[in-house]
């Protein structure tokens, strides 16, 4: 896996060694890095036609330079005087938080960088969550396979490819980009797609789970191509070393549900415990058979069907979907209708039942 090659210039040693402890801790890959707290010894570097990836530079020093950079990549540390700092160049405050200094860093990046770093790197377990009555409403598993796995201790990325993406309802960060930014990358064919994929990639400090915002306009993800798809998926799992990639939606008959399926190592298909789901259970199961049969493809090996309680609803007679493995899990709610995160019994139950059907 290459390393980016990076140069941060700044006066303030204190600040530098804590800005380039951050970069290498909190970088999966890690950085290159070249450091500099003196004017004269950077400009040395920069007369020497050595390279970098990018150029970081606190905007005071940059000022001082009797000698500028002539490469467009540079990205300056706002620490003066807006005046002062230069027009046509890319800058942060350089007291902003450092993981939003790391995200406008790796955003330049990808965009001077002519390859993907990340080629070689391919990690996440694909879990595949299917809504069979078409909404995640009173039924949270996906968010709660999240949870679960990240409370465990596992690196953990969560992404939902509704039409209508409810993501921010569940988790919260700063970020500015998410999923929007991500497919349009992905539409317009960009290089670097993994490092985008770590740009547009948000941290909820509450469950520690690494997530995409949701996306804003619908038809983003009703005109995603299967190639587009695998391309987003694959950016995905090069981008960090998760250990699992929660991927969400409802369950529909369209381009994308066949290659999520192949894709997916496991495969979660959801519904509560109502007749009309029931229903919906037999008919997928139909479904899958027909796939199973005519593509030649082995689904049911990794599938687990799971029928959560809806409130005190008894669960219908013969529910069991023959051929298929089923489990049962309580109603993932506490006493004052919160879903999430899901309650303790719903979470161990779940844990159990899971644990009963590796695959």
């Amino acid at each position: 896996m290459s390393q980016i090659r990076l140069v941060i210039a700044d006066k303030d040693i204190l600040y530098l060694e804590k800005l380039s402890g951050y970069l290498q801790k909190n970088k999966s890959c890690g950085f290159y890095l070249e450091l500099f707290t003196d004017a004269c010894k950077f400009i040395e570097w920069l007369c020497s036609c050595k390279n970098a990836d990018l150029l970081v530079i606190s905007s005071s020093l940059y000022n001082e330079l009797t000698v500028k950079p002539k490469n467009k990549n540079i990205l300056l540390l706002r620490d003066c005087a807006e005046s002062l700092v230069p027009q046509g160049v890319d800058s942060v405050n350089k007291y902003s938080p450092a993981d939003r200094i790391m995200k406008e860093i790796l955003s330049l990046c990808a965009e001077y960088i002519p390859r993907d770093i990340n080629d070689e790197n391919k990690n996440g377990r694909i879990n595949l969550i299917l809504y069979a009555d078409g909404s995640d409403v009173l039924n949270p598993l996906a968010q709660g396979l999240a949870y679960l796995n990240a409370v465990r201790g596992k690196k953990v990325f969560y992404l939902n490819l509704d039409e209508f993406s409810n993501t921010d309802s569940y988790f919260n960060s700063d970020n500015t980009m998410g999923l929007s930014e991500m497919l349009y990358y992905v539409k317009s064919q960009k290089e670097s797609l993994s490092l985008k994929a770590e740009v547009c990639t948000s941290f909820d400090v509450h469950t520690g789970i690494y997530y995409m915002k949701g996306h804003n306009n619908p038809e983003d993800i009703k005109n995603i191509s299967e190639e587009e798809l695998k391309a987003l998926i694959r950016a995905v799992q090069r981008s960090l070393p998760y250990d699992e990639i929660i991927v969400s939606r409802a369950f529909l008959v369209d381009q994308l549900t066949i290659p999520l399926l192949i894709m997916a190592e496991r495969i979660y298909i959801s519904a509560l415990n109502y007749q009309s789901s029931k229903d919906r259970l037999k008919k997928i199961g139909d479904l899958i058979n027909g796939i199973e049969k005519n593509k030649g493809y082995h689904l049911k090996d990794k599938l687990i069907f799971c029928i959560s309680l809806a409130s005190d609803v008894k669960l219908p007679a013969g529910f069991d979907i023959s051929g298929f493995k089923t489990v049962y899990l309580p109603c993932p709610c506490f006493e004052n209708l919160e879903f999430f995160p899901p309650s303790n019994e719903y979470l161990e139950a779940f844990e159990v039942n899971l644990n009963a059907f590796e695959v």
